[in-house]
């Protein structure tokens, strides 16, 4: 079918100061006033290193490549560690790829994504099923999306010619978020076709048209389709209506193809079509061997003599075209005497073909061309642009060659292109209609997946901080990460893994950050090692194995920094380690456990360095009724958070605090209504609490929230996001967090985000 800023947020938003504790002094130089919040922001924004008593940041691409697999649900950021302007990424996840969202502006030669500083990204959310070109340079975009670059737009937005979003052009809620199949521009109207029964408060009968520049309903033409409308086609005198309709306008002997004129949508009934069956699911306008115009149709449908696939006249009566295939006909191209057709047939005729065939336009004879794609394959959409053939679909060769659901061919000479986008996930059937812009330059992409130009980076890779794009870096870990500690310049790293750089490394490994090559030999865990922290001589490591390079160790061990041997110190906590602090020369051990160091001590203690000993601190009577997940300390106050709702008999939930002299708790600080996974925090005193709760002293906010232990108190509820936090990191004031983060403040976002504030 012919179709023709900053990534991280970089938020410091004026609503938070809202949340802050209220200026004391004006004075701008003031760390406790609003004018230096305010000031500090400013400087922010324009990268302002300049000498001040306000501080100085280095700013940040406008873009970072976030962290991608096939499904949300499958990606997990659990670990960050910062090295030489290199932010080093560890969990479970597949990719490493740009924050798209559901369609991307690629160019036309090659399939790559266009510089965001030429081009910004999209940043749709999530989803989008067709473009057309608005012949100026831009395009027309409709889905299920439901915002794009974080502005809030419903069903069908203009792209301008700068990739910039035209905030002129609005529809209202449009199909209230179900589904749109097809568009088309004719005149100063958009013409729309999907399975919907209202438009922007008005009732709809699966078709509606809108005004090209305003996006204003156009209450003249008002067509009734009874079912879904998969495909248009424009004419002269009226558009061809193709779906699973069965009456149009309420009359019975006009169903699945139709046409209706421009201004009224009434029906042309001149045009009138015997079609039977399920489903027209896409029409062409063009032309037979002898120059007489006729409408190309596939579906699941049935007429006199041809199934699944046909051509009709401008009367409605069938050709003798008949390509015949054997199952359903999903999407057609056209390119001189050749008809190009996918679907889920295997065979046209006695020819067999995968989803693929190429038939003469006279007389349907199969052509010799074949894909040689397998029966896991098929495919979604072909778009015919200067002589190439656009594909999409769910396989991932072609000719034997790598390409991941996308690929465009010399159709003529059987030649694969350069044009290789590499989506995170295939295109199914009347999704992935493309356009290209007037000029040919650019082809915008819709389609159901997250990022595109990806690149593999199994569970483990690196982000350079100065451009916002993967490093060469290519670990191929065979497993998941954990948790990551940073000790000079070597990255201990922990989790579920069996090897890494081709080496064997069973759930522990040490990386030289300056070579990028492994260091030691690295004691074998025979199961899941999830903390890692340090003092100078010694590793402390948690997690929930049993032996240690041979040596009964059950859940807490710790290793000689110099050699890597293991320590003869053994506490033996009976059940999980999940988190470990070592500030002040002291060791907290968080996790599951209820005996620790020989002493019935559930979820956390303090335990000796020296002795082993537990030393029944902060309190001996007095514990979390269940995990302690993550532990940080601030001026001698140690923040802990979990999935405890009481300590002792106080209901303190998912997070408290302890003084670290007397250990006297503190409660009530924050009312989440799920644990805590993560607590980290800036030179400032300011920093992430994260986690799997979705509201906040009574705001939905899912997955974490800015903290000021200043005062104690939460800030900045009023900026969105999606997906629960496993790990955070805060170096100087910038604040790295990870887990199953799909967008923040409306844009998308690959597992994780950075925010300075």
């Amino acid at each position: 079918m012919k179709r023709i800023w900053q990534p991280t947020v970089l938020f410091v938003l004026f609503p938070i100061f809202f949340f802050c504790k209220p200026a004391e002094l004006s004075n701008t130089c003031d760390p406790k006033s609003d004018a230096y919040l305010t000031a500090s922001l400013l400087r922010f924004l324009l990268n302002d290193s300049s000498p001040s008593c306000l501080p100085g940041f280095s700013k940040l691409p406008l873009q970072i490549w976030g962290a991608y697999s096939d499904l949300p649900a499958n990606v997990d950021v659990k670990a960050m560690a910062v090295y030489d302007n290199k932010l080093y990424l560890g969990g479970t996840f597949q990719y490493l790829g740009p924050n798209t969202g559901g369609a991307a502006i690629l160019g036309s030669n090659d399939g790559k994504l266009l510089d965001e500083t030429v081009c910004p990204y999209l940043e749709v959310l999530t989803f989008s099923n067709v473009a057309i070109s608005d012949e100026n340079g831009g395009f027309y975009l409709a889905g299920s999306f439901t915002h794009v670059q974080g502005k809030p737009k419903r069903s069908i937005v203009h792209i301008n010619a700068n990739c910039t979003l035209d905030t002129k052009f609005d529809v209202g809620t449009g199909s209230s978020g179900f589904t749109i199949n097809d568009i088309q521009l004719v005149g100063d109207k958009i013409y729309i076709a999907g399975s919907f029964t209202i438009w922007n408060g008005e009732a709809r009968s699966n078709l509606a048209a809108v005004n090209r520049y305003t996006g204003v309903l156009d209450n003249a033409w008002v067509p009734n389709a009874s079912g879904s409308v998969n495909a248009l086609a424009p004419d002269t005198d009226g558009i061809f209506v193709a779906g699973g309709f069965t009456t149009l306008n309420g009359e019975v002997n006009f169903g699945r193809l139709v046409k209706v004129n421009y201004d009224t949508g009434a029906l042309v009934s001149s045009f009138a079509p015997n079609v039977t069956g399920v489903a027209v699911q896409t029409i062409v306008l063009g032309q037979d061997v002898s120059n007489n115009k006729v409408l190309y149709a596939g579906g699941d449908f049935i007429t006199v003599s041809q199934t699944y696939a046909g051509s009709f006249l401008m009367d409605g009566s069938t050709t003798s075209w008949n390509p015949a295939p054997n199952a359903q006909v999903t999407d057609i191209a056209l390119l001189g005497s050749k008809v190009y057709l996918c679907g889920t047939f295997s065979q046209l005729g006695a020819t067999l073909r995968n989803y693929f065939a190429v038939v003469d336009n006279n007389t349907g004879a199969v052509g010799t061309e074949n894909l040689g794609l397998i029966a896991s394959d098929s495919l979604a959409s072909l778009t015919e642009f200067g002589g190439k053939l656009y594909v999409l679909g769910t396989f991932t060769s072609v000719f034997g060659t790598p390409r991941q659901f996308g690929f465009s061919i010399d159709p003529i000479n059987a030649i694969l292109t350069p044009w290789n986008p590499k989506f995170t996930n295939g295109f199914l059937s009347n999704t992935g209609k493309i356009a290209f812009s007037s000029d040919g330059s650019k082809v915008l992409v819709p389609g159901n997946f997250y990022s595109v130009n990806v690149v593999e980076r199994n569970g483990f890779g690196s982000i350079d901080l100065i451009t916002g794009k993967p490093t060469d870096f290519n670990p191929q870990l065979v497993g998941n990460i954990n948790g990551f500690h940073t000790k000079d310049k070597i990255l201990y790293v922990g989790g579920s893994f069996s090897s890494v750089l081709g080496v064997t490394r069973t759930n522990f490994f040490a990386l030289n950050l300056e070579t990028l090559s492994l260091e030691g030999t690295a004691p074998t865990f025979d199961a899941s090692l999830n903390e890692i922290q340090s003092d100078d001589q010694y590793l402390y490591m948690g997690g929930t194995f049993s032996n240690v390079a041979g040596f009964p160790r059950n859940n807490l061990t710790r290793l000689e920094v110099k050699t890597g041997n293991v320590d003869t110190w053994n506490p033996n906590p009976d059940a999980a380690v999940f988190s470990l602090n070592t500030e002040n020369n002291r060791l907290f051990v968080g996790g599951s456990f209820g005996n620790i160091a020989g002493s019935a001590t559930s979820n956390l203690t303090e335990v000796s360095k020296s002795s082993t000993s537990n030393l029944l601190f902060p309190s001996n009577t007095n514990f979390p009724n269940s995990n302690v997940n993550t532990i940080s300390n601030f001026q001698n106050q140690y923040y802990i958070g979990g999935a405890f709702t009481s300590i002792g008999a106080q209901a303190y939930p998912f997070f408290a605090k302890f003084d670290g002299q007397t250990g006297t708790y503190t409660y009530n600080l924050m009312a989440a209504n799920s644990d805590v996974s993560t607590i980290s925090l800036g030179e400032n005193g300011k920093g992430i609490i994260g986690g799997n709760f979705t509201t906040v002293n009574g705001v939905a906010k899912a997955g974490f929230v800015f903290y000021d232990f200043n005062n104690d108190q939460v800030f900045g509820l009023d900026l969105p996001s999606t997906g629960n936090v496993s790990r955070s990191l805060s170096v100087q004031n910038r604040h790295f967090i990870g887990g199953k983060i799909t967008q923040v403040a409306n844009r998308p976002r690959g597992g994780y985000v950075i925010l300075d504030f």
